[in-house]
């Protein structure tokens, strides 16, 4: 994994600072709960989640990243890995069945505090998690055809609320039920 070229310092916009510092409120809560980050596309939706992320990991817990398809992971890891490094796992199905091993035990062991992956990551054995972020919520990539099947989005809330872990779901077009719920608090 080659890491991205990153400026020395992140520097988030008004709104992006705005909706940060209500996550982070949210984030050390005891009980965090889900919520929403809607933002359209470029409006720097990443940002937050690195900030996010970094603030969790501050706080001595773990975090996770999913995206919908793999073919997004190799951008987004190189610029997770410039920020985090070695602290950094990624889970998918296209690794080969050791790489997969390798990268579980170095999330079960502690040694990866930032999980980045697809749907199957919600398994990951994460030590603490303190944040689990679900990018393009509404892809129905999150949903496994296959037997067990399973939805990603409901698995992650489900954990989230198990774990007291903030569970953030990302989108410029959120799903039906996610704009339901976060309009319904």
């Amino acid at each position: 994994i080659i890491p991205a070229r990153i400026p020395q310092k992140l520097e988030l916009n008004e709104e992006q600072q705005a909706a940060f510092e209500g996550l982070r409120q949210q984030l050390e809560l005891d009980a965090p709960g889900v919520a929403l980050l809607y933002g359209v596309t470029g409006s720097g939706k990443t940002s937050v989640y690195i900030q996010l992320i970094r603030h969790c990991l501050s706080l001595g817990k773990t975090a996770m990243l999913m995206v919908p398809e793999i073919a997004l992971t190799p951008q987004l890891l190189g610029l997770l890995v410039a920020y985090f490094g070695q602290q950094v796992a990624v889970l998918h199905s296209s690794l080969s069945p050791a790489e997969r091993y390798d990268q579980w035990k170095r999330v079960r062991s502690g040694a990866a505090k930032l999980v980045v992956g697809t749907r199957s990551a919600v398994f990951a054995p994460m030590v603490d998690p303190g944040l689990i972020i679900l990018d393009e919520e509404q892809e129905h990539s999150y949903k496994s055809e296959n037997s067990p099947r399973y939805a990603a989005k409901e698995i992650a809330i489900w954990r989230g609320y198990k774990e007291n872990a903030l569970v953030l779901l990302g989108s410029a077009t959120p799903s039906v039920e996610s704009m339901y719920r976060a309009k319904q608090g």
